[in-house]
């Protein structure tokens, strides 16, 4: 165990334990060794009825399954009432989503639900093959909004990698950073950016000498020519994590296998139908709903994701307990920007992050210059449009031609869900 892992767990003994305690747990959930976790659920709905105005409506429910389903548009139409009685909104930790599925939020969480989603990120990253301390490159789309300081990235062992162009340029140096570092380290990358990389490889015949633990990817789903590519270009593992920003890590792929297992410890998971509330059934398509059991200052119960997936309780691997057999998450389109960079999807949903006002959004590209921005505001107006406009221009261009059109609503693809990068222009 490196210095930074010792120091960790060191300072969290001195505090009580609280991160190893709850760490054990999640690790024995996985290896299939941990205790039913029924009663965790039992206490999130009773504390919910009983501190949380929303929900005290429903005291008297017998069953998780007489509570309602909820989604992004329930949580910011009442955001207030949502949050626990005894808690300050302006005292919590918050997590803001991107909204790259329709809706940006903020979910609400206490300090009790940080600790546990640490714990959570410790456990499965050592599953994934991570060694807790050593170094990890972090490669996503960074800015003001969630850059980490100096000592924070060196504390953490963190190496913030901007994936905001995908250029085979930008590639190349993110492969030659890779080779040039000789400590141990892993990789937590989004699928489109790793799918990126190994499309590049492929298509200059490009080999690597990078020593690489891990890659853990996240945020879209994970093509298995991606995943197989990779593990044979770098001789390595490689992860695909289902999590979102209102809960954590719901589920991740075993090393050896394709299917996720789902953090039951955390979390109690269903799957529903497509068109009603009832259960989808086993080794059937759903949406996945998630209840999070650890979040009392606001807690997420029966939240639809947005994400389709499948329930399965017959893993493939070692391991025991319910997985995800399948996760059809979000799968964005890659732009260009006006001079023919090619950006991640997520510079489009980072910008717009800080825009909260947006109840959705779409972001088109129809030719080189040519963008089309889909907005759905209330009263079909929005006074922060030139700020919106000149925020987007950073990234694709200060010659960029972008309508603006404004929508009752974003149209649901044949999955049931909302694409909210589209690119309909490709350079020959």
């Amino acid at each position: 165990m490196n210095i930074r892992a010792n120091a960790f767990w060191l300072i969290d003994r001195l505090k009580g334990g609280k991160v190893g305690t709850y760490y054990n747990e999640v690790l024995s959930s996985i290896k299939g060794l941990g205790t039913d976790n029924s009663s965790n659920l039992d206490n999130i709905l009773n504390w919910a009825v009983n501190n949380v105005p929303f929900y005290k409506q429903f005291k008297g429910f017998k069953s998780i399954y007489d509570f309602p389903i909820i989604n992004k548009g329930v949580i910011k139409e009442h955001e207030d009432a949502m949050i626990a009685n005894g808690f300050i909104k302006e005292k919590l930790f918050v997590e803001s989503t991107s909204g790259s599925t329709g809706t940006p939020l903020k979910v609400y969480q206490d300090r009790g639900k940080r600790i546990r989603a640490r714990a959570d990120t410790i456990a499965f990253s050592e599953i994934a093959g991570y060694s807790f301390g050593t170094k990890l490159y972090y490669s996503r789309v960074w800015n003001e909004l969630n850059n980490k300081s100096r000592w924070q990235s060196l504390v953490q062992n963190i190496v913030m990698q901007d994936s905001s162009r995908l250029s085979d340029e930008d590639l190349s140096a993110f492969l030659r950073q890779l080779e040039n570092d000789p400590s141990e380290k892993s990789v937590l990358i989004f699928a489109s950016t790793l799918a990126a990389l190994y499309h590049y490889m492929i298509r200059n015949n490009v080999s690597t000498t990078a020593k690489v633990k891990c890659f853990i990817t996240m945020s879209e789903s994970l093509a298995e020519e991606v995943r197989n590519g990779i593990k044979d270009l770098f001789h390595t593992s490689v992860v695909a994590r289902y999590s979102n920003c209102e809960c954590g890590i719901i589920a991740q792929q075993c090393c050896d296998e394709t299917e996720y297992h789902i953090n039951a410890a955390s979390f109690f998971v269903e799957t529903l139908k497509f068109d009603s509330d009832e259960p989808a059934g086993n080794d059937i398509p759903g949406r996945i709903v998630v209840t999070d059991l650890f979040n009392r200052a606001m807690p997420l119960i029966r939240y639809d994701t947005g994400d389709v997936g499948v329930i399965s309780l017959s893993p493939k691997c070692h391991l025991p307990g319910r997985v995800l057999s399948r996760v059809d998450g979000r799968r964005i389109d890659c732009i260009y920007s006006t001079d023919g960079k090619v950006l991640s999807p997520y510079v489009i949903n980072n910008t717009l992050w800080r825009f909260n006002e947006l109840k959705q959004y779409q972001f088109i590209q129809n030719h080189d210059n040519n963008y089309l921005i889909k907005l759905n505001t209330k009263k079909n107006e929005f006074y922060r449009i030139n700020e919106l406009l000149t925020e987007l221009k950073k990234y694709i261009g200060q010659d960029a031609n972008i309508t603006v059109e404004f929508v009752d609503e974003i149209p649901l693809l044949a999955s049931g869900k909302r694409k909210q990068v589209i690119n309909n222009y490709k350079p020959i």
